[in-house]
Parts: C-alpha cells; structure tokens; sequence
C-alpha cells in the first residue's frame, strides 16, 4: 500500500500520511466512558453529552488524515486509539465540526497532491452547425 503525502500545515515540509482507505480499530466501549467521563459528560464547549445510544460521536483532533503515518508501527502520530486526541461530541456537533474545519483541510491536502479531478472527463465544448446562405431566406 502506497502512502499519500500530506503537507505539513505549518511549514509546508511533506510528510507520509496514513494509506489510502486505512481504518483505525473501533473503540471499546470502556474506552468510550472513560473519555466521557474524562469530560465530566460534557462537550469541550460546555453543552451536556446526549445519551449513548441517542447520539455521541468520537472525534479525532486532529483529523486522521492530516496525522503523520508511522510505518514501523502502522499507526498514526499520535496513534490513532490514543484517548488524549479524541473528544466526545453530541452527533450535531461533530458534523458541524467536521463540515466546517476537517472537510476542507483534507480536501487541500487532496489539491496539494494532485489527487482530485483525476477521474473527470474534460466536457466537449457543445457544437452545432453554422447556418448556411439558402436556410435564412
């Protein structure tokens, strides 16, 4: 599996990020308490969590795809389960979140390296013939 290369966002040094379509493991559930426990059952900006099964999700920050990749243990930096780098967020929160901030920084990491457009077609410019002298008439 080849890595992408991400760019740093604060020197732009490149940097191997994690491969294409990799998935961290899934959370245990004593995982997920002790991070909502950790944040006293509350977001980091003060709102109460929902219940479990109603809507909380487990954010990564910073985003996975713009963490460097560690080929010797095949995880992120820092790896991807730590618990310091994931925040408990009600399920509006986290999709607001991820709209307005991780969205578009992975989409530039996309541009940067020249991976977006490659399966478009380029459009034929749409044609149609010149009238001629006996047709206006």
């Amino acid at each position: 599996m080849a890595s992408r290369v991400a760019i740093a966002p604060d020197h732009g040094a490149k940097v191997f990020g994690p491969p294409e379509g990799w998935r961290p493991r899934a959370l245990t559930t004593r995982e997920k308490i002790e991070i909502i426990v950790r944040q006293s059952g509350r977001e980091p900006g003060g709102a109460r969590l929902n219940p479990l099964k109603e809507g909380v999700d487990f954010d990564h920050s910073p985003a996975l795809q713009r963490r460097r990749w560690d080929p010797e243990t095949q995880d992120t930096v820092p790896a991807s389960c730590d618990l310091n780098y994931i925040v408990a967020l009600n399920k509006a929160t986290h999709a607001d979140k991820t709209a307005s901030q991780d969205v578009p920084e992975i989409a530039k990491t996309r541009r940067l390296e020249g991976k977006t457009g490659q399966n478009k077609r380029k459009r034929k410019w749409p044609s149609r013939p010149m009238q001629s002298r006996r047709k206006i008439g």
